[in-house]
C-alpha cells in the first residue's frame, strides 16, 4: 500500500510500451518508433493500473512513442499530456535508424564499449546517456518546487526513466542496469526535500502467467 502524498512529491516513471517489429531491432535513439499491438494492450493495462491512483499531471518524452502512450493515461484522468523534448532519449548519432545487428558487424568494439561503460561512451558523433540524464534533471530541477504533494506519471524510454531514477537515489549511472524494466514497466519514485526512496519497483514481475 503506496503512502498518501503529503510532503513529498510521487513520480511514476513509465518505460514506453513494446514497439511494433519493425522498430523493435532499430537503433530508435531520440527518434520515433511506432508502438506495437502488444505495447498497446500495455497502454490500456496502465489505465486500469492508474485507474483508482490520482495523478496531477502526465509528462512524455515528445517521441510518439512514448507521447501517444502517456495520451492513454491522461485520457483517464482527463489531462493533457506535456511533451517536453528534455525526456527524450539519448541521440545514437551513426547508429540511429540502423539495426543493432548491422552496427554490431560494422564497429563490435565500439559497440562492445558503449555496453561495457555504461552511461559514459556515447554512439559515433552521439550523446551519451549520461548527457542525456542531464536533460531529464534539468525538467525536473524545473518541475521540484511547484510539485511537493502532487503525483507526476512520466513516460520515456527505458534507459532515460532507469538512469534518472538512478540520480534521484545518488547511484552511480552504471547501477542503472540494476533497474532495467520491461517495455511497459513501471516504477514508483517518493522524492522528498532531503532525497528519494523506492516505493515500488516493476510491480509486473510478480505475476503469475495465466
Amino acid at each position: 500500500m503506496l503512502a498518501d502524498v503529503t510532503d513529498f512529491c510521487r513520480l511514476i516513471l513509465f518505460r514506453h510500451p513494446e514497439l511494433a517489429a519493425e522498430d523493435a531491432g532499430r537503433v530508435v535513439g531520440d527518434g520515433p518508433a511506432t508502438l506495437g499491438h502488444r505495447g498497446q494492450a500495455q497502454t490500456i493495462e496502465w489505465m486500469k493500473l492508474l485507474a483508482d491512483l490520482p495523478v496531477d499531471r502526465v509528462v512524455s518524452s515528445d517521441q510518439p512513442q512514448s507521447r501517444d502512450a502517456a495520451a492513454a493515461i491522461a485520457v483517464g484522468k482527463g489531462l493533457e499530456v506535456e511533451a517536453d523534448d528534455r525526456l527524450r532519449d539519448q541521440y545514437m548519432g551513426r547508429w540511429q535508424g540502423r539495426t543493432w545487428d548491422e552496427v554490431t558487424a560494422e564497429d563490435p568494439d565500439r559497440v562492445r564499449e558503449f555496453f561495457t561503460d555504461f552511461g559514459e561512451v556515447a554512439a559515433p558523433d552521439g550523446e551519451s546517456l549520461g548527457a542525456a540524464v542531464e536533460r531529464f534533471l534539468g525538467w525536473w530541477t524545473d518541475v521540484r518546487s511547484a510539485a511537493v504533494g502532487k503525483t507526476i506519471a512520466v513516460v520515456s524510454s527505458g534507459a532515460m526513466v532507469t538512469g534518472f531514477a538512478t540520480a534521484m537515489l545518488g547511484m552511480r549511472l552504471s547501477r542503472a542496469v540494476c533497474l532495467n524494466l520491461p517495455h511497459g514497466g513501471l516504477g514508483v519514485l517518493d522524492v522528498f526535500a532531503n532525497g528519494a526512496r523506492v516505493a515500488c519497483w516493476n510491480p509486473g514481475a510478480i505475476r503469475v502467467p495465466s
